[in-house]
């Protein structure tokens, strides 16, 4: 079955909770926003492949607001170089 729904995130809080799988029934992701619900029903390798792309994803995201520790250590160590030398 295919088809599209759009939820407009930004407005309420929106639940995301997986029930578990059953003898009849896999896995179901049920995500909720106010009185709308969809219901994904997905194998156990399906729910870890998304778990991948949605952790691959916010792994990639930068935060400007917190530092990159390890920019942040090798400016030090450059700097002590520096005033080493000079």
């Amino acid at each position: 079955m295919r088809g599209t729904h759009t939820f407009l995130l930004h407005e309420e809080t929106v639940d995301f909770i997986i029930d578990a799988e059953t003898y009849f029934n896999p896995p179901v992701l049920n995500i909720q926003q106010g009185g709308e619900s969809i219901q994904h029903h997905f194998s156990n390798e399906q729910l870890a492949e998304l778990e991948y792309k949605i952790r691959t994803y916010l792994d990639g995201i930068r935060y400007p607001e917190t530092p990159d520790q390890q920019l942040l250590l090798h400016d030090e160590c450059i700097a002590a170089i520096e005033e080493g030398i000079a």
